[in-house]
């Protein structure tokens, strides 16, 4: 679950490290994008969004509910008091009204549904319009308000079962996935084990990571064995528990050569290692570190995870393993690694990767991270895959650190954000034309973004670089409900474009209708853009006109899931 610290490139593609130097090039001309059919024979923009493709399909009801719905969103004020509304709501006990309204309107128009009809009708709409879907059950589960809860034996118990359970979800999910053609599925790690588990195993992280740091005072992203012994190694849990710290060193340090690097330090001293294990066990007394069932737990994680990928391949859907809080995010990308580890082998003769992990780039550290992983990857054989989102944990992620008093892990401005994102899509694009190039196989790239000029970005360097798509080694994907004139532009250039499709109780899915409502807020002026557009349809329908509205687009958006 650790991740590197900032270390000196390995190459060109991982190089600049000042912020000028890190911005992706000016968009490219070339020969024509080799993943859409039909690019534009001009230097003009290859996305050419248009609202009217999707309004077009929508009924007056649904048109006026998204209208709604897009309306409410652009009212800072409304989304900030929702969740105080419904908690007032439940504690006035008519919640049964509060929820009447928000199912016919933010779960009708983000949401698939509750039942498998429904579910994969949405689906084959999608796909009917050139639009495939990652089916999404969208229960979250994250820390309890307040003090941790209990760590007792029926506590846990209890845990468990409920952690069966949504593994068995899942199940279901890939059934449905898998009836409609090249469909994802998305995976939520927290749903499948305790969160306080993972909030403990996931500890260490941030400590040893920044011990690593510290150490390497020449800035090489090496250390020797004094500087692992005494800071790296230090800052574990359990470092009391290391017998014979040279051994352990040894045990990192794979090539001999007296250094390591923190890929070394992530691959040898992962909870996947059972000799790694003590290190992550907390000392009498400390509340730093995981517990001895944590491990048990963990070991249970793992079947599940690894009997709900198993599952996706059984029917042929890939899967998304979904980022989910900071806290939480080294043990989700501890168990997405190794599922890529297991699923995705550079032996497979399959064209399309099985798993993907999601990087969030609105973290400071993202980049490094999927750099590490990428770095990683190469060293132990097998496919890395990668969905880039901006991010969808901002508000509570800030408040989280403001309640504890960390640093936000969020970056300072939605300028960084923006540059990071387009790096991290550069960075793998480039290696898929390298891997075409030389016949190796190559990484997989899912561009997740409702931001225009970055999907632009990756379009012109899929034509710069001829980027050959079969077996779609670069996607890209909105949220549905969100997005829809560019969904559809994509579609009809025949670009890969998936849509989230969401699905589940009322109940289950408030958390992630409130984020939606949050994030579409955090754009306002893409969110009048959107009301504009459907505004526009539902006045050409009811006066008989033709469409020639112009769509109004936003060009960037600050977050998304």
């Amino acid at each position: 679950p650790l991740s590197r610290a900032p270390a000196a490139p390995r190459d060109a593609l991982l190089a600049a490290k000042d912020p000028a130097a890190a911005a992706p090039p000016p968009p490219p001309s070339g020969p024509a994008v080799a993943v859409a059919s039909a690019p534009p024979a001009d230097d003009g923009p290859l996305l050419r969004p248009d609202s009217s493709l999707a309004l077009g399909q929508l009924s007056i009801v649904k048109l006026a509910t998204a209208w709604l719905v897009y309306r409410a969103c652009g009212s800072t004020r409304l989304v900030r008091a929702a969740p105080n509304i419904l908690k007032l709501f439940e504690r006035l006990r008519i919640a049964w009204l509060s929820n009447a309204v928000v199912r016919r309107t933010f779960f009708a128009w983000f949401c698939a549904g509750e039942k498998e009809r429904d579910i994969v009708q949405a689906m084959r709409q999608l796909k009917d319009s050139g639009i495939g879907s990652i089916l999404d059950f969208s229960a979250e589960a994250d820390l309890p308000e307040g003090e941790h809860s209990a760590t007792g034996d029926s506590a846990r118990a209890q845990a468990n079962v409920k952690a069966d359970a949504l593994a068995k979800e899942y199940f279901h999910g890939m059934h449905m996935a898998s009836q409609v053609p090249h469909a994802f599925a998305a995976v939520k790690v927290t749903g499948l084990a305790d969160p306080e588990v993972l909030f403990r195993l996931s500890m260490p992280y941030a400590r040893v990571r920044q011990a690593f740091v510290a150490a390497d005072h020449d800035h090489d992203g090496r250390v020797d064995f004094a500087q692992f012994r005494d800071a790296v190694l230090a800052a574990m849990p359990g470092a009391d528990r290391v017998a014979s710290p040279s051994g352990m060193f040894s045990m990192v340090d794979a090539n001999g050569d007296g250094q390591v690097d923190w890929v070394d330090v992530q691959m040898a001293l992962g909870l996947d290692n059972p000799l790694a294990r003590p290190l992550y066990l907390r000392s009498p007394g400390s509340e730093y570190g995981a517990l001895e069932s944590d491990i048990e737990d963990y070991e249970r994680l793992i079947s599940r995870a690894r009997a709900v990928v198993q599952q996706a391949a059984a029917k042929g859907v890939r899967v998304m393993v979904d980022a989910e809080h900071s806290y939480f995010q080294p043990m989700i990308d501890h168990v997405a690694l190794v599922m890529q580890r297991e699923f995705n082998p550079l032996t497979s003769q399959s064209p399309q990767t099985l798993v993907y992990n999601t990087y969030q780039m609105y973290r400071a550290d993202a980049f490094q991270r999927m750099a590490d992983d990428v770095e990683r990857a190469t060293r132990e054989g097998w496919r890395f895959a990668a969905k880039l989102v901006r991010g969808a944990y901002m508000e509570l992620e800030r408040a989280r650190a403001a309640e504890l008093g960390y640093e936000s892990p969020i970056n300072p401005t939605l300028e960084a954000t923006h540059a990071m994102y387009n790096r991290g899509t550069a960075m793998v694009v480039e290696r898929i034309a390298h891997a075409q190039k030389t016949g190796a196989v190559a990484p997989s790239l899912f561009v997740a973004t409702h931001n225009n000029a970055s999907i632009e970005l990756v379009l012109q360097q899929l034509r710069a670089l001829e980027i050959d798509g079969t077996g779609e080694p670069v996607m890209f994907g909105q949220l549905m409900g969100m997005q829809d004139a560019t969904s559809y532009a994509l579609a009809r250039a025949a670009v890969p474009i998936y849509k989230y499709v969401p699905y589940g109780t009322l109940d289950e899915v408030m958390p992630y209708l409130i984020r939606r409502a949050q994030e579409n807020s955090a754009v306002a002026s893409a969110i009048r853009g959107e009301a504009a557009s459907v505004m526009a349809e539902i006045r050409r329908r009811l006066l008989g006109q033709s469409s020639r509205h112009q769509p109004r687009t936003a060009e960037t958006s600050s977050v998304n899931a």
